[in-house]
């Protein structure tokens, strides 16, 4: 493999992009509901800001899953709440009851999260709806973009939806926020981001999308460097502050420009094979089966020898990513099965940029692990 399989994608169609101005299908709710954000931070952070639009001035905590990315944490506490955490099985389900529990006088928001492009099962926000109607649902639905675009809707009439679409193609500075139907139309429009952009990040992201797109064509280790040197500019930018501001106008005519339809069918279609040809046994799949409405972020394997298998694949030329580490908030003797799955998970990549051969490759690597 010349390039390697993994790692950030490059500004150009191997991303997803059409080479015709045909209109996609669009997919997902209607324009009125949705709101483009510079990341997915800050779309997060807009839909708190618009929870404490809405709430009493007691409510300052909000309750998260206790496995998750350390990136949801840094916006609330920017905003000054306070976080605590639910347990999550080592099958990456929830359980209602041990939300109900924590859920207190003081509770904001609850957010839940979907893993991998699998939903939860049941509609966990319609049931924590009832049972709490004045706190504020938030669904970090990233993993399920592709899903919710398949569907042609997203069933939220309970809860606040925040998408990070830069985990599924190269969009510079891109967040999306999905509002219920019974939004309060004024605290909305208070919450609105601010009608700049978050220039220097985006600049930075911009910068290492072309560089890297420039070496998927010209695989010079000067350019492979310059585009991770800039994409590390922007994430320290966003370590060091969120900001609400709104996406640009380019990355909003790159997601016009997004077939997703065929990046579906492609992910579905690696995912298939590594499923049917999965040799190690010693490395279980998360997920083991695809149902026909899920598109996967990536192959979700667990194993105790995780830290060594991710070195060994870069020496092979593939780089899988980790979701997540272990963010230092989350108790490991409170939750010891988050824990552990952040010890364990690799994802293998299936994204758009690659074939049956790169997962044939990926399997053979494997097989010598």
């Amino acid at each position: 493999m010349r390039i390697g399989i993994g790692s950030e994608f490059g500004l150009s169609s191997r991303g997803g992009y059409r080479t015709s101005w045909r209109r996609r299908s669009e997919g997902g709710p209607p324009p009125g509901r949705v709101s483009f954000t510079a990341n997915g931070r800050a779309s997060l952070a807009l839909a708190v800001k618009y929870a404490r639009c809405t709430a009493g001035p007691r409510r300052d905590t909000v309750l998260l899953p206790a496995y998750l990315c350390h990136s949801m944490i840094q916006p609330l506490v920017e905003l000054g709440l306070q976080v605590r955490f639910y347990p999550v099985e080592s099958d990456l389900s929830i359980h209602l009851p041990e939300i109900y529990h924590r859920v207190s006088d003081r509770t904001l928001a609850v957010m839940l999260m979907h893993y991998f492009g699998f939903s939860q099962s049941g509609d966990p926000a319609a049931s924590l709806a009832r049972w709490f109607p004045s706190v504020v649902l938030l669904e970090d639905r990233t993993h399920l973009l592709l899903s919710d675009l398949h569907t042609g809707a997203v069933p939220l009439d309970s809860a606040i939806a925040v998408y990070s679409p830069r985990k599924w193609g190269p969009f510079p500075d891109l967040g999306i926020v999905v509002w219920p139907r019974q939004s309060h139309a004024r605290a909305l429009r208070a919450c609105l981001p601010d009608k700049g952009y978050d220039w220097s990040f985006g600049f930075w992201r911009l910068l290492g999308l072309v560089l890297r797109a420039l070496f998927f064509n010209w695989p010079i280790e000067a350019l492979h460097r310059l585009s991770l040197w800039s994409f590390h500019r922007a994430d320290a930018i966003l370590d060091r502050r969120v900001q609400i501001r709104q996406a640009s106008p380019l990355s909003r005519l790159l997601w016009r420009c997004w077939d997703w339809v065929n990046v579906w069918h492609v992910r579905r279609k690696n995912y298939q094979y590594l499923l049917d040809t999965w040799p190690v046994a010693h490395m279980e799949p998360l997920f083991k089966q695809l149902p026909a409405s899920v598109c996967p972020l990536g192959f979700a394997i667990r194993t105790a020898k995780r830290d060594s298998l991710r070195q060994y694949l870069i020496t092979k030329g593939v780089f899988s990513p980790i979701h997540w580490r272990r963010p230092p908030q989350v108790s490991p003797e409170e939750f010891p099965e988050a824990a552990l799955l952040a010890e364990q998970e690799l994802t293998i990549p299936i994204d758009q940029r690659y074939g049956l051969p790169h997962m044939e490759y990926i399997i053979e690597a494997l097989c010598h692990a």
